[in-house]
């Protein structure tokens, strides 16, 4: 008759494989760094959606103060006092308003202070610029 042998059992050494604790602790870890994570995009989302709107409102702002350079000295749109552009709003709700001021900084130029806002006359300004306007016989 053939004997069977009997193949001994292996023992698990203390240290093989993660108890629960350990996982737990683990997933933990893991679930604190994925929510911290989880938490920083909107922040970076919105920086970066602001700086866009930075750009236009600065590009917007260059461009419109550049025609109002090539604007003649007495046009009404540099006479002295506040205004609003007759485009306004602009895309993206983008407000343009600029006031000129007469003899600044030297009699015969006018300084104009433009500014673009979001979301209407009254909100955040968005970009300011400043130009001087001479007379052509200065």
């Amino acid at each position: 008759m053939t004997q069977l042998t009997r193949i001994p059992k292996r023992r698990l050494s203390p240290q093989a494989g993660l108890t629960l604790v350990e996982t737990m602790v683990a997933v933990l870890v893991f679930s604190i760094g994925a929510l911290a994570l989880a938490l920083v995009i909107p922040l970076g989302v919105n920086r970066i959606t602001k700086t866009g709107q930075q750009s236009r409102a600065s590009s917007l702002a260059s461009r419109i103060t550049e025609d109002l350079l090539s604007t003649s000295f007495d046009d009404p749109l540099l006479d002295d006092g506040s205004h609003t552009d007759t485009n306004n709003p602009y895309p993206g709700s983008y407000f343009v308003s600029w006031s000129v001021q007469d003899s600044l900084p030297i009699n015969g130029c006018k300084k104009i202070l433009l500014e673009v806002r979001r979301g209407g006359l009254t909100g955040p300004v968005r970009a300011r610029t400043t130009a001087v306007v001479a007379s052509s016989g200065t």
